[in-house]
């Protein structure tokens, strides 16, 4: 019945002389999949390589360290009351195409779009109790991925327990990650599979602990001014103006409907990969890509190289790497644990890749640059760095030098991000002498303190303008 009322509404606009274009967006065949630290891991990792990257002709693989993000949740608690406001504004939407309230646009959605909003409905377990908690999806990915690892690396990942150090931080996702993982790698055994494990919060969340980093970059206003830049340019108002005239209103709706909107599409996509989110079907691929570029320039300087600062929050899981290493080298017999695996946050990761001086790009992210070379092939995408199951691995090998591969140490070190190789400065795709790997990331290890966390001074680094930013770090690291 629905759909001949929206039928008619088409049918009486033509027969009036006001034929109104539509757009039908749920239908595109290739939908931008991209959606910042909310992204499917099976979205972000598509450019995986058929190649066997883990393969090292004349190595074999002495031990991995592995640093995880747990997979797709529920809505966090303090995102439940903007987002439940949907319930109503969808009701809003429909009523605008039933009482034909809108303009003569080619924005407006078209009744298959509205169709599948109709639809939607709020679901009774996204609340309070279950805030925050592991979706099903997340689960299992997490099982998936702890198995593609033993699959890649079973001579690491093996089934004693003592090959295995686990952490994690002391929170409920996390340790259900834990155990999703550990039954990916132990399967019918995992129940009985008494491993080594802690929570180590000061390694795995060493922010939470600075009260410095807390004042002068999370709390500190201008770390946003590059978003709000971006947010004050006229495409971005004209983009709220379109989504709103594709919905039928006659004014422009708030940013934070928009933003609300944009969070459940994205939710909805990592929730069920298969299906069409009703609520992505509000977005054009060019909103998408804009509202990802968004969440970019954020993360670039709230935890990457946009504030020096992060630089040395992040050294924690770099030296946790460099001891763990140390136990291995020049040695005649394995020794144990083979496997140290971490599961964090997402900002860990991306605090951590900072400091390693991964995914850096030779200009810095800034709200006046979305239409330039720079933004279009920025290394720095949290779609790609932070996908729920982020992961980032480093497996240190013991080789034969082989000059057809231009192996010319004993120990090499592989890095990995989200199970592609990562590139850094120095290094053979992905693959680092240990004597780069000491000398450059050993200087970060051995320089991790962070007793400037209790300083009373505070550090305007975002006066400073972005490219007065990016050039004192590139001195500095």
């Amino acid at each position: 019945m629905r759909w001949y009322i929206f039928s008619a509404l088409a049918l009486i606009s033509v027969v009036c002389g006001q034929e109104i274009p539509e757009t039908c967006l749920s239908v595109d065949p290739e939908p931008y999949l991209l959606f910042g630290t909310k992204t499917a891991y099976t979205f972000s990792n598509r450019a995986v390589p058929v190649v066997r990257s883990h393969e090292v002709p004349g190595c074999q693989p002495a031990a991995i360290w592995l640093l995880n993000r747990h997979g797709s949740h529920n809505p966090e608690a303090d995102e439940l009351s903007e987002l439940q406001k949907l319930i109503d504004f969808k009701n809003n939407v429909i009523s605008n195409y039933r009482n034909g309230n809108f303009r003569n646009t080619n924005q407006r959605m078209c009744a298959a779009d509205v169709n599948l909003l109709e639809q939607w409905s709020w679901n009774s377990r996204q609340n309070a109790t279950y805030a925050g908690d592991l979706t099903t999806d997340g689960y299992m990915s997490t099982q998936q991925l702890a198995q593609a690892w033993k699959s890649k690396y079973s001579g690491l990942f093996t089934d004693n327990r003592y090959d295995y150090l686990f952490k994690y931080v002391n929170d409920q996702r996390s340790s259900t990650t834990f155990r999703a993982f550990t039954e990916g790698l132990f399967r019918d055994q995992a129940e009985g599979m008494d491993v080594p494990k802690e929570t180590d919060e000061k390694l795995l969340r060493p922010y939470k602990f600075c009260p410095a980093w807390t004042r002068d970059v999370e709390e500190n206003n201008e770390t946003l001014a590059q978003l709000r830049t971006f947010e004050s340019k006229q495409e971005y108002k004209e983009m709220i103006t379109n989504i709103s005239l594709r919905l039928g209103f006659t004014y422009d709706i708030s940013l934070a409907t928009v933003l609300s909107m944009y969070e459940m599409c994205r939710y909805n996509k990592a929730w069920e990969i298969e299906k069409i989110s009703p609520w992505c079907s509000v977005f054009t691929k060019e909103d998408i890509k804009r509202l990802e570029f968004s969440e970019d320039l954020e993360t670039y300087y709230k935890y990457g190289y946009g504030t020096p600062m992060n630089q040395k929050i992040g050294c924690t899981a770099v030296k946790d790497m460099m001891e763990f290493f140390k136990i291995h080298l020049d040695q005649e017999t394995p020794q144990q644990p083979k496997a140290t695996v971490h599961f964090t946050e997402a900002e860990m990761i991306l605090l951590t890749l900072t400091a390693l001086g991964g995914f850096r790009d030779s200009a810095p992210l800034t709200g006046d640059n979305y239409h330039t070379q720079t933004a279009r092939e920025r290394r720095w995408s949290s779609s790609n760095m932070t996908p729920f199951n982020a992961n980032l691995a480093a497996v240190l090998y013991k080789c034969v030098p082989n000059n057809n591969i231009k192996i010319r140490e004993p120990y090499q070190v592989l890095f990995l991000s989200n199970e592609r190789t990562l590139y850094l400065d120095g290094c053979n795709v992905g693959l680092c002498d240990w004597s780069l790997v000491k000398n450059r990331l050993g200087l970060v290890a051995d320089n991790c303190e962070l007793s400037f966390c209790n300083g009373a001074n505070k550090v305007n680094f975002m006066g400073m303008g972005a490219v007065a930013i990016f050039a004192l770090y590139r001195l500095i690291f």
